[in-house]
């Protein structure tokens, strides 16, 4: 019988995948764990339906990524904080504090995309990587100055 999976199962496949089981294991195992449904010609045309649109989303995703790293590459943005006497920040500079930085001039990544080699616990000038989804990557030169 043929079946269209569900979810990955051990063996057999990945979602969306149509596979050739024996009809007892699809009967008494797949479709009670909602793991696959018969293969029509309707339950077809839905999978490939999902697929283009998955694929739509993706080629989307990947063009904004590519606009966003081409913003970014290069961009110079400045934080201020507190510092003691001898020029040392008292909390290191977060992930969160360039995204706040970023967002201020209208570009959104998220915290979990910033990279430091090392924490920033000084003032000046700092190279940050951006590293963005499908493998994009940026620069970012970071001046942090006291307040």
């Amino acid at each position: 019988m043929k079946v269209i999976l569900l979810k990955k199962v051990l063996n057999y496949g990945q979602e969306g995948q149509i596979v050739e089981v024996s009809d007892g294991y699809a009967r008494n195992f797949l479709f009670p764990q909602n793991l696959a449904v018969p293969a029509t010609l309707q339950a077809t045309r839905q999978v490939e339906i999902k697929k283009e649109r998955e694929i739509k989303v993706e080629k989307k995703e990947l063009k904004e990524a590519g606009r966003l790293a081409t913003s970014l590459d290069g961009l110079e943005i400045e934080i201020e904080t507190k510092v003691n006497e001898v020029g040392k920040l008292y909390a290191a500079i977060s992930g969160q504090d360039i995204v706040e930085a970023l967002k201020k001039i209208g570009k959104k990544i998220q915290p979990e995309w910033v990279g430091f080699s090392s924490p920033i616990k000084e003032i000046g000038g700092h190279e940050v990587l951006v590293c963005l989804p499908h493998g994009f990557e940026a620069k970012i030169n970071l001046n942090i100055k006291a307040k």
